[in-house]
């Protein structure tokens, strides 16, 4: 046997004999688990079945108490009251009493929602008033509410019978404002025999079923609220017929239920005399034994997981054969094995050596792209498609590109002897020359001056360095340039010449003395005695202005964004190479007045704003291009236009940011109590996608989304602790947490302490 197999050998047997200690200590821990917790799932289920039902009935309990206090409220007003005594409603000053009734009743519905709306119906005037509308009987039926299988005959009996009392109809199937709605009807009269009223408040009863989806457990359960009298108010669930609920008593019962095992719970309210009943199926209550069944195993998974780490410690000082596989990695990276692997060893041999020519791999593409990525970052900061110091410095670091000095200027190297029509020949040998020469200045001038291939004969030559001032830097690079020149000349053979633009600080600029080097480079005549010419000391035999086309985009689309900072900046440079540093004609100057005059037009166009709001700004145009006026003044009136449309623009963007902030801060204040309320439902509700909510919010607000919402249901839930005596299990329903647990661990998270330490120090200091 070979000393590398007895050395797997042992190291398997180091895994497998505390792997099997392991196994067998926690699988009796894991066994004597199940015994234990398996009895007492049933009645742990029974006592929280319970335990909900009753939590349920006191909230409807609650609910139901409050619409009864409201009921009271409003039929006890004197407006109320007063107007049963009026038989035509419509006619003289009595729809100015019903609009007075109307601003008398408060709007219930916003702060209880389990009132979609209440109304007001005085059958003897047959007249139905609610704080916002008010119809005859037969337009409420029609228009606002009438249950589907109820026709209007029928409902204005149920309505003007004489009920002395209070009376709910059950929840059922209606149209409530064109809409199909579950509502439950509640009803309390007023008034005397012959002047009555009724006041009907529509309860929906989505809400209450949402409290019965608590005690429903939707896998062929059911929940269901009766009245005294043994009808079903509301109700979950298929189950109808509940006839063998009738001597149940309260508490938890067993019953075969259609040859079904169920586990019922039965509970009666003191307050009202209704029943809530609830069943869920054995398999349902039994499935939480299953849930602890797979604890356990889990329990179990992770004995065998710490079994597998304790083998590991107690093959460490048999690991030789790991320690050879790792060395043989490397030797492996450059030819894999064929076949299929002998054993786990060999498998995560080839795996990791697969890993690591999948790096080589993909780091020498990503090399080959830096040339690419490279060349499109000097094309687009030679057209001034950058604009600001930070976009030009991310896109540096992308192109793996580093300069350290801070004065920048920019050439173009032009191959001479190649001017005309280029055929393959020609294209083939300028090439060759093009990597020649860019060789040369990288070994040489690597660390000072960068090339770009500018296409045909030419070579951007962008120089870049520290010095004590602009002369001095000039200077440098005029030595530097003549320097390569004759190497050029000496080791290639190859004659050119130079145009260089102005020196800058900011490079942002870099554009602008390219376009300084391109004029140069079409204005001056050139000869071997003169090869290289700088924009400081050339001596322009042409009048022409500065404004050439990627100036004038740059301007378009920082006027779009509304920077007004580098808007001012391009505009003065603007001003320091046509009005300050060159002395143009008068005509040329008024060229270039007409062409900022259509800039500012298109600016005008493409800001998509009101053509009103931009009233000004082109009627300066128009005055600008006007002739006899001086082209001083007239780029002062442009300049004026052209920032006043950019600070307009910022001042729109602005507005916006600070009315979708409120809007979102609104909505968060009005709808902190769903529990649904999420990043995503604020996306919905504002057009938007999540991230871009998440981002706005947190750089509007200064703090994230949930941390915000937190805050707000935190303020309401320390408030109603304070104020009232509600359960802390119902508060944080109130304020929008889905469980008790939920709102307890974030109590605790933004307070330091409990909620029910907190309402007890509270009341101990008042």
């Amino acid at each position: 046997m070979l000393k590398e197999d007895r050395g797997s050998i042992k190291v398997w047997i180091h895994f497998f004999i505390p792997y099997a200690i392991l196994l067998a200590g926690f699988l009796i821990v894991g066994l004597y688990a199940y015994d234990k917790t398996s009895s007492l799932v049933e009645t742990h289920s029974k006592e929280t079945a319970y335990a909900v039902m009753e939590q349920t009935k006191e909230i409807m309990d609650r609910r139901f108490d409050e619409l009864e206090t409201i009921s009271k409220q409003v039929a006890n007003n004197t407006k109320v009251q007063s107007f049963q005594y009026v038989d035509k409603p419509f006619y003289g000053t009595n729809p100015a009493r019903i609009l007075e009734l109307k601003k008398d009743l408060f709007d219930y519905s916003l702060s209880n929602h389990f009132i979609l709306e209440y109304y007001i119906a005085y059958p003897k005037s047959e007249v139905v008033v609610s704080p916002s509308k008010s119809f005859s009987l037969r337009q409420f039926y029609d228009l606002e509410f009438h249950y589907n299988d109820q026709s209007y005959e029928e409902w204005l009996i149920n309505l003007t019978n004489p009920i002395r009392t209070k009376s709910f109809h059950p929840g059922q199937p209606a149209t409530f404002k064109s809409k199909r709605h579950s509502i439950v009807t509640y009803m309390q009269p007023f008034g005397t025999k012959e002047r009555s009223g009724i006041v009907l408040m529509l309860i929906d009863n989505t809400q209450i079923q949402s409290l019965l989806q608590k005690l429903d457990s939707s896998n062929g359960g059911f929940a269901i609220i009766t009245d005294g009298k043994g009808e079903i108010i509301s109700r979950t669930g298929t189950q109808t017929d509940i006839d063998w609920a009738t001597n149940l008593k309260d508490g938890f019962t067993p019953l075969k239920i259609d040859d079904k095992n169920m586990l019922v719970t039965k509970t009666t309210s003191r307050y009202n005399g209704w029943t809530y009943l609830s069943a869920q199926p054995e398999a349902y209550v039994l499935g939480k034994v299953l849930y602890f069944k797979q604890l356990i195993l889990s329990i179990i998974i992770i004995s065998l997981i710490a079994g597998l780490l304790a083998a590991m410690l107690f093959s460490y000082r048999n690991s030789r054969p790991l320690w050879t596989l790792l060395r043989v990695l490397p030797s492996q990276r450059l030819g894999m094995e064929a076949g299929s692997n002998r054993n786990a060893w060999d498998y995560v041999r080839s795996s990791v050596t697969n890993l690591i020519h999948s790096n080589d791999y993909l780091s020498e593409k990503m090399e080959q792209q830096v040339p690419l990525i490279r060349s499109g970052f000097y094309d687009r900061l030679l057209r001034g498609h950058y604009l600001s110091n930070k976009d030009i410095a991310v896109a540096m670091e992308h192109s793996r590109q580093a300069w350290e000095g801070d004065y920048f200027a920019v050439g173009i190297l032009v191959i001479v002897g190649y001017d005309g029509t280029y055929n393959e020949e020609m294209l083939t040998e300028l090439d060759l020359r093009k990597i020649a020469i860019r060789d040369i200045i990288n070994k040489a001038y690597g660390r000072t001056i960068s090339t770009h291939d500018l296409g045909e004969n030419q070579i951007g030559l962008l120089m870049n360095g520290d010095s004590e001032s602009t002369t001095t830097f000039l200077k440098e690079i005029e030595l530097n340039l003549k320097e390569l020149h004759d190497r050029l000349a000496y080791s290639l053979n190859v004659l050119t010449y130079m145009p260089v633009g102005g020196c800058y600080l900011q490079m942002t600029e870099i554009s602008r003395s390219y376009e300084e080097a391109r004029m140069l480079l079409h204005r001056e005549s050139w000869s071997e005695e003169r090869p290289i010419i700088f924009h400081d000391d050339e001596s322009s035999a042409l009048p022409a202005y500065y404004y050439p086309p990627d100036v004038e985009l740059r301007l378009i689309n920082l006027v779009k964004s509304g920077s007004l900072p580098e808007t001012e900046a391009l505009l003065e440079q603007i001003r320091e190479n046509n009005l300050q540093q060159n002395n143009l004609p008068a005509a040329v100057c008024k060229i270039l007045v007409n062409e900022m005059t259509g800039t500012l037009l298109k600016c005008c166009e493409q800001s998509g704003a009101n053509t009103d709001r931009q009233s000004e700004e082109v009627e300066a145009a128009l005055l600008a291009s006007e002739s006899g006026r001086s082209p001083k003044v007239a780029f002062e009136q442009l300049t004026t236009a052209f920032l006043q449309l950019c600070r307009k623009q910022f001042d729109r963007k602005k507005s916006h940011n600070k009315q979708l902030k409120d809007e979102l801060v609104r909505h968060l204040e009005e709808q902190y109590m769903q529990t649904e309320l999420s990043l995503t439902m604020l996306a919905d509700q504002f057009n938007t996608s999540e991230a871009y909510v998440s981002y706005f919010f947190k750089e509007q607000t200064g703090v994230n989304f949930s941390d915000y919402l937190e805050s707000i249901r935190m303020t309401h839930a320390k408030r109603m602790l304070i104020e009232s005596d509600m359960p802390i299990s119902e508060i944080s329903s109130w304020v929008g947490y889905y469980s008790l647990n939920s709102f307890s661990r974030a109590f605790k998270r933004a307070n330091g302490l409990s909620a029910t330490e907190f309402r007890r120090n509270s009341r101990n200091t008042i």
